[in-house]
């Protein structure tokens, strides 16, 4: 399959090395994006195995032309009945695999009509579906209360800052400012820190809001919490779990569940990655992207 992208996909010697992807096996990629973790896989499963892949954006479920590479353009939430569908429809076996790349890719952030990067010109949408029916971040900048904004910013977010902010944007909503695009939510943040902080911010001082806007409109921690016991019904005995995350937050969800699975007197999981797995020096210099990602992974009992 050719498919051209311009995404780089994290982890991927470390996520061959740790799901040990093997002629004929099927394995499903919960989050598609540019295909490149499921391509690599699926030059390992070759000829016979399978990778679903799914992903909750339109632009990037687009039909592989592979009869070994199955898109279906879903919310990963979903994903037993996804499985259950693959199944009956085409005769999908056994699961050696699930991975999760929880990040954005390089191809959403460079789309300037889905207002996910600093530089997005128009107003602030966020959605991975577009034609979902849940609140884009504009309309909750434009419609939360002060209470509100400030929870986002702070629970999703972890921003220290989470209170001025909200305050900030109320008043300049109030005034009939526009509040809903990334210029002016980025102006108005850096206001905010400079009035705060001497020195300047290392990285761009909007960054925790725009990541909580992110999380918020699509429920990602509660599609995490959803998919993982998924996963587990789903793979086979020894199959395996790899989760990449780019938030305190997303890892700290994923590494409870592992600990609450492999305990007890009954455990269903064995922890393989004890401690979660960073890039190296040398991929963090090669995509950047890299530098906050962890890896996680754990076998089914």
């Amino acid at each position: 399959m050719d498919m051209p992208t311009i995404h780089e996909p994290v982890l991927l010697t470390e996520i061959l090395e740790l799901l040990q992807p093997r002629a004929n096996e099927n394995f499903i990629d919960c989050t598609f994006g540019g295909g490149g973790h499921s391509l690599a896989i699926l030059n390992r499963v070759k000829p016979d195995g399978k990778v679903v892949g799914i992903d909750w954006d339109f632009k990037a479920a687009q039909d592989s032309h592979n009869k070994n590479l199955i898109i279906v353009n879903d919310n990963y939430r979903n994903l037993k009945k996804i499985y259950e569908v693959c199944e009956k429809k085409l005769g999908l076996g056994e699961i050696s695999g699930i991975l999760l790349d929880l990040g954005l890719s390089s191809d959403q952030l460079a789309d300037d009509d889905r207002g996910f990067s600093f530089e997005a010109t128009g107003q602030l949408d966020m959605r991975f579906d577009v034609n979902s029916d849940h609140p884009t971040a504009a309309e909750i900048l434009t419609t939360y209360s002060e209470k509100q904004l400030e929870g986002i910013f702070r629970d999703y977010g972890e921003e220290p800052l989470a209170k001025p902010i909200a305050k900030a944007l109320v008043v300049a909503r109030d005034k009939g400012e526009d509040i809903a695009s990334a210029a002016m939510l980025v102006r108005l943040i850096a206001d905010i820190y400079r009035k705060k902080f001497r020195q300047p911010s290392r990285k761009n001082p909007a960054t925790r809001v725009l990541q909580a806007l992110r999380i918020a409109v699509n429920d990602e921690f509660g599609n995490i919490k959803s998919v993982l016991p998924q996963a587990m019904d789903i793979l086979k005995s020894g199959g395996r779990l790899a989760v990449i995350s780019f938030h305190s937050g997303e890892d700290r969800i994923i590494k409870t569940y592992f600990k609450e699975m492999a305990s007890g007197d009954y455990p269903r999981i064995k922890i393989i990655t004890k401690k979660p797995l960073v890039a190296s020096e040398a991929e963090n210099v090669s995509n950047p992207r890299a530098r906050s990602a962890k890896l996680r992974v754990a076998e089914k009992i």
